[in-house]
């Protein structure tokens, strides 16, 4: 009975996190499109500015990412993608989806 509950557990337990796992990719998704972030950048490919998911890659195990790239949201940059690439400053967003856009972005 044992081994049954504890298979069980480890079939459903995966299925239940990738439930959570899309509704926050569908809920950041669905931000960063009222947010008009889709205007420059695209989820694989490079449009006007990078990917979000190259931005991932790039910032996804630096420790600092979560508390420096809420400055260059707001703030906008110039550089960190060459000289191309200019992010227009975004400051009218509110610390709650700023928050949620890089915690899905630094997902993807």
């Amino acid at each position: 009975m044992k081994i049954l509950i504890a298979f069980l557990a480890c079939t459903a337990l995966p299925v239940l996190a990738a439930e959570g796992a899309s509704e926050k990719f569908a809920s950041g998704y669905a931000l960063a499109n009222a947010k008009d972030c889709f205007e420059c950048h695209a989820l694989g490919r490079t449009e006007v500015g990078p990917s979000f998911r190259a931005v991932a890659r790039r910032y996804r195990f630096d420790p600092q990412a979560r508390e420096r790239l809420p400055y260059v949201i707001r703030g906008g940059s110039v550089g960190h993608w060459g000289e191309r690439f200019v992010m227009w400053p975004q400051p009218r967003l509110s610390d709650a989806d700023v928050n949620e856009l890089v915690d899905w972005v630094l997902s993807q």
